[in-house]
């Protein structure tokens, strides 16, 4: 039986998604956040649909590549099959990830205003009740069972995929210096278009890395630059607020990844000089984020215009620091690199 009142919360730099898979991870004992969400910190531009990605890899992917975890996924087709796998693992002890429409959710602000795929953790049922647990937001108390069936079934979900989402039991995370300086020289290389990640081969160079960071920029400022673009391109921005948000949150896991495994690798002077500059990128994304949903909605053409003007600089921000971060490392000394 799951304990229902000493759930652990994940950090707030998370997003849904990865705060219901690290809720689970912590059920186990699992609490190494950082080399969990910090061996990744990537840029990716997808013009059409407009969207951007910090990762090159989804964060369950690269838990399979790192560590061998495998997430378990169940399609489910009709509402019997939601009750019957629901209790099924909640009988074993397992608790679920699920994916529902942001909509059906009371504990939001969004209820009832915004159709929005999102996704929360089950823990228990009782007598026609579920106990809901959303890192995300917070919250955690019982609902009625109807209120999470229709958001599971709602039409933003089911177009993404109705699965019902497992954890089996892992081991916790392990990286060996070794593989910390092979995480730190991948990322740098990647973000200064020194190399590509295998999953994104197929994708023009100008799309990815410090290249795509650029070509964004220039996107943006285009679109900022319409006079009624806040208006034709709200959905566009509103779903960019949240990516940019990202974008810091990767950089904050990636800093706390060298933080906890391999500030040793560096003199005390330039981890101090490093750390800063993540500090003012990582702040920078999350300004940006908030600047821009205030813009859209407030329908104000100077705040996307000054998001558009900071965007051209926060790519001047990243090449520094990941050219000051490769040139740092012993291999690079070593004329490896």
């Amino acid at each position: 039986m799951l304990q229902l009142n000493n759930i652990d919360f994940p950090s707030k730099y998370l997003s849904c998604y990865e705060s219901v898979l690290m809720t689970l991870l912590k059920v186990q004992g699992v609490h190494d956040e950082a080399a969990l969400f910090g061996t990744q910190a990537y840029f990716v531009f997808t013009p059409e649909p407009m969207g951007l990605s910090s990762r090159f890899n989804s964060v369950d992917e690269e838990w399979q590549r790192l560590y061998g975890y495998q997430v378990d996924v169940t399609p489910i087709t009709d509402e019997a099959r939601l009750r019957q796998g629901l209790n099924d693992s909640l009988a074993r002890g397992t608790a679920v990830c699920l994916p529902v429409d942001i909509f059906a959710l009371p504990h939001t602000m969004h209820y009832q205003q915004l159709h929005q795929h999102h996704y929360v953790n089950i823990f228990a049922q009782d007598n026609g009740r579920y106990y809901l647990v959303c890192p995300y937001y917070r919250f955690q108390g019982w609902v009625d069972a109807a209120l999470i069936t229709e958001g599971f079934f709602s039409p933003v979900v089911t177009a993404k995929g109705s699965n019902l989402i497992t954890l089996p039991t892992v081991q916790r995370p392990l990286l060996t210096a070794e593989a910390v300086v092979n995480l730190i020289e991948q990322n740098c290389r990647y973000m200064l278009n020194l190399a590509v990640p295998a999953a994104l081969a197929g994708v023009e160079w100008h799309l990815l890395g410090l290249a795509g960071l650029q070509t964004f920029a220039s996107t943006f400022q285009q679109m900022a630059d319409i006079p009624d673009g806040a208006t034709l391109y709200k959905a566009d921005y509103i779903n960019l607020s949240r990516h940019l948000t990202a974008v810091g949150h990767s950089r904050y896991w990636f800093q706390q990844l060298l933080a906890e495994h391999g500030a040793a690798l560096f003199e005390q002077d330039f981890w101090e000089e490093v750390s800063a500059q993540f500090t003012a990128v990582i702040q920078a994304w999350k300004s940006l984020g908030l600047q821009l949903g205030m813009g859209v909605h407030g329908q104000r053409v100077a705040i996307l215009q000054r998001v558009a003007a900071s965007l051209h600089t926060m790519s001047e921000q990243e090449t520094r620091l990941f050219n000051t971060l490769l040139g740092a490392l012993p291999t690079y000394e070593q004329g490896i690199l």
